[in-house]
C-alpha cells in the first residue's frame, strides 16, 4: 500500500517526481525492516545468547561472594569469555 500512497503524493509535486517513488519505499522499508530486526533480537535479554545479559556470569560471581562471606576456601572459578563474549 506504501508505494500507491506515494505514488499519488509524489504525483503532486510534478509529473517527473513519480519515479523517486521506487527510492523512497525503498528507504522506508529498509527502516521499518531493521526496527523489526532490532525489536526481534532485544525482545528476550535472558536467553544467554551473544547479545543478551550474562546471567551465568553474575550469578557465579553472587556465588563466588556468599560463598566468601561463609568463609569456604573451595570457591568456583569465575565464567571466563569465549571468544570476547560473556555468557
Amino acid at each position: 500500500m506504501l508505494p500507491y500512497g506515494l505514488l499519488t503524493e509524489m504525483a503532486k509535486i510534478s509529473g517527473w517526481h513519480i519515479w523517486l517513488t521506487v527510492p523512497f519505499f525503498t528507504i522506508i522499508a529498509w527502516v521499518f525492516n531493521t526496527m523489526e530486526v532490532v525489536g526481534d533480537t532485544s525482545e528476550n535479554p535472558f536467553e544467554n545468547s551473544v547479545n543478551d545479559v550474562p546471567l551465568t556470569a553474575i550469578c557465579r560471581v553472587i556465588e563466588i561472594d556468599l560463598r566468601d562471606m561463609l568463609g569456604e576456601t573451595n570457591l568456583p572459578q569465575r565464567v571466563q569469555p569465549v571468544n570476547s563474549v560473556l555468557m
